[in-house]
């Protein structure tokens, strides 16, 4: 394998995991909240906090974790202050 096409696609897998959404859960049995970083179409995860299976996807806005790294960049440039 050509060392070149490895950092390539190596690349390509760092980008697709840094724009993979951020979803919110709610569990149906104890109403644990809790968010999970998956790929589009992934089945529901099991609630960490009792372990059954039945939860519900919450309707939030969309997120991603580089939206979310932009926003914290915004946020130490506008309010540095907060961040000492």
């Amino acid at each position: 394998m050509d060392s070149c096409n490895l950092v390539e696609r190596k690349r390509a897998i760092r980008a697709s995991e840094e724009s993979m959404p951020i979803y919110e859960y709610a569990c149906a049995a104890c109403g644990h909240l809790f968010e999970r970083i998956m790929k589009v179409g992934e089945e529901a995860p099991a609630c960490p906090a009792c372990g059954v299976q039945e939860t519900r996807k919450r309707v939030v806005p969309f997120r991603t974790n580089t939206w979310s790294t932009f926003l914290d960049g915004m946020e130490k440039r506008v309010n540095p202050h907060k961040f000492k």
